[in-house]
C-alpha cells in the first residue's frame, strides 16, 4: 500500500511539495537528519494552513446556506 493511497487531497499537495522541496535540500547537501527535521516542520505548517482553509470554505457555505434557508422562511 502506497501512502497516496489513503492520503485526502491537502496531504497530497503537501506530499508533492515535500518530494521537490527535499530535491532542492540534496542538492544543496544538507544531512538526511537535517532534511527530515526541515521537511517536518514545513509538512506541518502546510498543512495547518491548508486545513484551517478548508475548514474557513466549509463555513462560508455553511452560512450561506443558512441565510439562504432564513431568507426563504421569510417570504413564506
Amino acid at each position: 500500500m502506497n501512502i497516496r493511497d489513503t492520503a485526502n487531497i491537502n496531504e497530497l499537495a503537501v506530499l508533492s511539495n515535500l518530494e521537490s522541496f527535499n530535491a532542492e535540500l540534496i542538492k544543496s547537501g544538507v544531512d538526511k537528519p537535517g532534511r527530515f527535521r526541515k521537511l517536518k516542520e514545513i509538512s506541518n505548517y502546510q498543512l495547518i494552513i491548508l486545513n484551517e482553509k478548508d475548514f474557513m470554505k466549509a463555513l462560508k457555505k455553511l452560512n450561506e446556506q443558512i441565510y439562504s434557508n432564513r431568507k426563504n422562511e421569510l417570504k413564506e
